[in-house]
């Protein structure tokens, strides 16, 4: 691939933070206040984990713990999976999909917080000329994934929204992710 786009071009800037002793009903409500499904959490100004939408029904909400005493910093991934700005927009993608990943925080080289690439940055990028990058991650899936009949949900990019996502489900012959497929009810 000759893309020599720079993930720091796509990055989202400013990145929302959410302190480690925070608890779990707070780091929600700003989520939900600031449209985004992560926050880096940060202990100080270092950042030393994510906490996502799917980390609050796992481990807070499937397991009936409150969240007014849960905290943050025991229900978030670490250590962080990041990447650098100057990393490539291929780099970026392979490592989200080697590591299972749909966010990646934006880290420089003194260790500070700049930004955060997601998934959704990469398909958007398309439109600047990324269909390379798109093509490869196919192709990765291809080799990781036992494709299946669309009856049953597999992981792709949903046919409305655009979105990466994990259960796609063929729903009038398009294959949409659960949040599309809500707004289709």
């Amino acid at each position: 691939m000759e893309t020599t786009m720079r993930v720091r071009e796509i990055m989202s800037r400013p990145v929302l933070t959410v302190d480690a002793d925070t608890d779990v009903l707070d780091a929600a409500n700003r989520m939900i206040s600031a449209n985004v499904g992560s926050l880096i959490v940060v202990q100080g100004a270092k950042p030393i984990g994510i906490i996502t939408e799917r980390d609050l029904v796992k481990k807070v909400v499937a397991r009936a713990e409150d969240p007014r005493k849960s905290r943050v910093g025991d229900v978030m991934n670490s250590p962080l999976i990041k990447i650098h700005p100057d990393a490539s927009l291929r780099d970026a993608a392979e490592l989200m999909l080697k590591s299972g990943v749909k966010r990646l925080p934006v880290i420089s080289d003194d260790g500070k917080l700049v930004g955060i690439i997601t998934d959704t940055d990469l398909v958007s990028g398309a439109s600047l000329g990324l269909n390379d990058i798109l093509a490869d991650l196919i192709e990765m899936h291809r080799e990781s994934v036992h494709f299946q009949e669309p009856s049953e949900m597999v992981r792709g990019i949903c046919e409305r929204c655009g979105q990466l996502s994990d259960s796609l489900v063929s729903v009038d012959g398009e294959m949409l992710c659960w949040s599309c497929r809500d707004i289709s009810r």
